[in-house]
């Protein structure tokens, strides 16, 4: 299998983990000391990962999350991409939403296995998915 296919499976194991909101094994698919930043600040490190994703998804009765296109490139032991994803969303307070960004990766080879060792949102659109909501990135969050 060649590079770009295992990175495009990392981001579809991604997706489907944040649908099945499979947290442990969401964590899996990152390097020990990634960095993950959705506009709140980065966390560092699994423990800070795994925190700052149950507090995400304890908002969320469910969420669907779909990688649309990117694109990667890599060496033997690192790379970087570009991925971009839709998400639709019900709260727990049933509020409907519905984003679309896109994430600027990193990537290390972990033991064989390509993992994420950074991944960094920029926000395109949040808000209900009529698309009348806003563009740009919510309230509060930053680059």
């Amino acid at each position: 299998m060649n590079d770009h296919h295992e990175i495009k499976n990392l981001v579809h194991h991604y997706c489907d983990r944040v649908c099945h909101n499979d947290q442990e094994s969401w964590l899996e698919l990152w390097a020990d000391d990634g960095v993950w930043n959705i506009g709140r600040g980065p966390v560092r490190g699994k423990n800070e990962i795994r925190a700052a994703m149950a507090s995400s998804m304890n908002l969320f009765e469910s969420v669907i999350q779909v990688a649309l296109n990117g694109t990667a490139t890599t060496n033997e032991l690192e790379g970087e991409g570009r991925w971009y994803f839709s998400e639709f969303a019900r709260t727990k307070s049933g509020k409907t939403l519905h984003y679309i960004a896109y994430y600027d990766d990193t990537y290390s080879r972990v033991d064989g296995n390509w993992k994420f060792a950074s991944r960094s949102m920029t926000w395109l659109y949040q808000g209900p998915p009529d698309l009348s909501g806003v563009f740009g990135p919510p309230a509060g969050y930053q680059k």
